[in-house]
């Protein structure tokens, strides 16, 4: 699909006055392709980033049962890593 090709002039201070689509302020980039050739680009925000949340934990609340579980686990693994490194 071919691109509209509009025509613009650059004022006493080179700049470029952009259609009205584009609103004021827009950031935008300009690259170039070599002599004379530039290819101006609106930037858009990434949709496809997500911001997640999460906060920060000093000291988790006092659990036994929890307490006795986490022990357990930690007997376990304590038990597999001596039988491997035998």
């Amino acid at each position: 699909m071919p691109a509209d090709i509009i025509a613009r002039t650059l004022d006493d201070k080179r700049r470029l006055t952009m259609p009205d689509s584009v609103a004021p302020r827009t950031s935008v980039t300009i690259q170039a392709f070599g002599d004379g050739a530039w290819l101006i680009r609106e930037l858009k925000p990434d949709t496809t980033l997500r911001m997640v949340l999460i906060p920060v934990i000093d000291k988790l609340p006092d659990d036994p049962e929890w307490d006795k579980v986490e022990a357990k686990v930690g007997r376990m693994a304590a038990k597999r890593i001596r039988i491997e490194a035998e």
